[in-house]
């Protein structure tokens, strides 16, 4: 007997929260529905947090993709900002390359006192490069040079000859060239002498002990014009020696120039 009422109380008792389930399960059906007059209420206010939240989590992650889209823009115009700044540097150090060169060529014009009797030229490779003392220059048959034109520096000093032509590119052999052998007058004195080529812009050249040359003397090529191309720097020789040994120097040193002239013949 005991054992059947426990059964039927469990039996009730499921019945009971079965019902209980039923009901909660329709009420919340009809709630959110919207059939009952005050489910809207309830609704929206056990909606609203969840809503909320929902809002706020979205807006933080429209904004998270917004700063990173932003970042990346950013970047990405710094970036070429930064190109465009670069190239606008380089475009006025071009610039003032170019202008200083013109500058320089003014200069170089005004000095030169006949200026449609030269070829103007750039030098390409110089002697520091070059077989000996030798030049070459960027201009050739194709602008008027001629095998045997004299060339000089700043249309005053002659520092060779033009010892091979191409059709736009010379080859230039230096007075100091090793072993050349130029005539040259000591001025002041109208001797006639051999300067011998020594390299890098040096010569040397042998009179007898008893001539006397003193330093800074000028050596020029024989002609009309005194054109020198040889500056004295010492003697060397003893009382004893009937010769003695001159050393002398170019007047300009060509490894710092950068323009020479060709004189058209």
């Amino acid at each position: 007997m005991i054992h059947q009422f426990r059964d039927k109380k469990q039996i009730t008792q499921r019945k009971k929260t079965i019902k209980i389930i039923v009901i909660l399960v329709v009420f919340v059906f009809l709630a959110f529905s919207g059939f009952l007059p005050f489910s809207r209420k309830i609704f929206n206010y056990i909606g609203r947090p969840i809503w909320s939240a929902k809002k706020i989590t979205l807006d933080k992650t429209d904004d998270l993709n917004y700063l990173t889209k932003s970042k990346n823009f950013l970047s990405s115009e710094n970036k070429k900002l930064l190109e465009e700044n670069m190239d606008i540097k380089i475009s006025m150090v071009d610039y003032q390359i170019l202008k200083d060169e013109n500058n320089k060529l003014k200069e170089l014009l005004n000095v030169i006192q006949d200026p449609s009797s030269f070829i103007l030229s750039s030098i390409l490779v110089k002697p520091s490069h070059s077989p000996y003392d030798t030049l070459i220059i960027d201009v050739g048959q194709e602008d008027g040079v001629m095998v045997g034109s004299k060339v000089y520096v700043n249309g005053k000093v002659p520092i060779g000859i033009v010892n091979e032509v191409f059709a736009k590119t010379s080859l230039v052999e230096l007075y100091s060239n090793p072993n050349k052998v130029t005539t040259g007058i000591i001025e002041g004195l109208d001797v006639s002498v051999d300067i011998i080529g020594r390299g890098g812009g040096n010569f040397e050249m042998s009179i007898p002990f008893e001539l006397v040359v003193p330093n800074e003397s000028k050596i020029t090529l024989p002609g009309i014009e005194s054109e020198v191309f040889a500056i004295v720097e010492e003697e060397i020789g003893e009382p004893t020696d009937p010769i003695k040994k001159v050393i002398l120097r170019a007047p300009v040193n060509i490894q710092n120039q950068k323009w020479v002239e060709v004189k058209k013949n």
